[in-house]
């Protein structure tokens, strides 16, 4: 701040500001990014809240093979496992 605008906003009682244009708009700026971020983190929290959860996997274990029929195949709760078994 400059020594005359110090001067005057002292001399004036606080009647002339002592942040300049650009100052106060960069202010004013910045203030609105953080409301629009805020509401953007809001929406984006409701859309999180508003999405079901993916089904779960089944747990692991034995079942009926999808590409052999008449074996069964190893789940390993994510994918199938290269080991057979005949279905007893």
């Amino acid at each position: 701040m400059g020594l005359i605008r110090k001067t005057l906003m002292v001399g004036t009682m606080g009647a002339v500001r002592g942040s300049s244009k650009k100052q106060r708009v960069a202010k004013a700026q910045l203030k609105e990014l953080r409301v629009q971020t805020k509401l953007q983190q809001a929406q984006a929290k409701q859309q999180q809240q508003a999405q079901p959860a993916p089904p779960a996997a089944p747990p692991p274990g034995w079942y009926p093979s999808p590409t052999q029929p008449g074996s069964t195949q190893w789940w390993d709760g994510a994918q199938w496992t290269p080991s057979f078994a005949p279905t007893t």
